[in-house]
């Protein structure tokens, strides 16, 4: 068994497909490291959710879900604004040394493997039911079986913060409302 692996995700909200990834990379590590990406982005449609309340939702969902949490780390990354810019050395230099990374997005899993880290796909779990673009889709719409889609702790923790309203506010402000979140 690996000593720490990585999980990188936008996290925009998170759902069971990520819970899926998780226990999926701590049944082959020891220690996760979970690093959310597109830090600098919040209050936009591919983006409603800022940094530090994806950081409260994934730490929600871990302590509700009895996830390890002493043997889980996250940290955060933005996104790089040019291509000479190396997005998967600033990763690497915002965490600890780890063995292998899980991921199925192929531009992280190509950033990743170009500074020299192991990446392995992980089995998605119906991933046409779980994914983030289709939640905030559904929200945008105002269809609630949206809410059936992520965890008890993180929609405690959404509906708190009022994304379905956040979402709709963003798409109304941008004029962007006939394009998908």
């Amino acid at each position: 068994m690996k000593k720490r692996a990585l999980v990188v995700g936008r996290f925009q909200p998170l759902h069971y497909g990520h819970l899926h990834v998780f226990r999926y990379a701590l049944g082959r590590a020891k220690e996760l490291v979970i690093v959310i990406g597109s830090s600098q982005f919040c209050c936009v449609p591919r983006n409603p959710l800022s940094v530090d309340e994806r950081m409260e939702m994934i730490v929600r969902a871990l302590r509700r879900e009895g996830f390890p949490l002493g043997d889980i780390m996250l940290s955060s990354v933005p996104d790089t604004e040019s291509p000479s810019e190396h997005w998967g050395k600033m990763v690497l230099d915002r965490i600890p040394e780890v063995d292998i990374a899980f991921s199925n997005d192929p531009e992280t899993i190509k950033e990743l493997r170009e500074v020299g880290l192991r990446v392995e796909n992980v089995p998605f779990l119906k991933r046409d039911l779980y994914a983030a673009t289709k939640i905030r889709e559904l929200i945008l719409k105002g269809d609630q079986s949206w809410r059936e889609l992520v965890p008890p702790s993180v929609l405690e923790f959404l509906l708190e913060i009022d994304l379905e309203g956040r979402i709709k506010e963003i798409y109304s402000k941008s004029k962007v409302a006939s394009s998908p979140p």
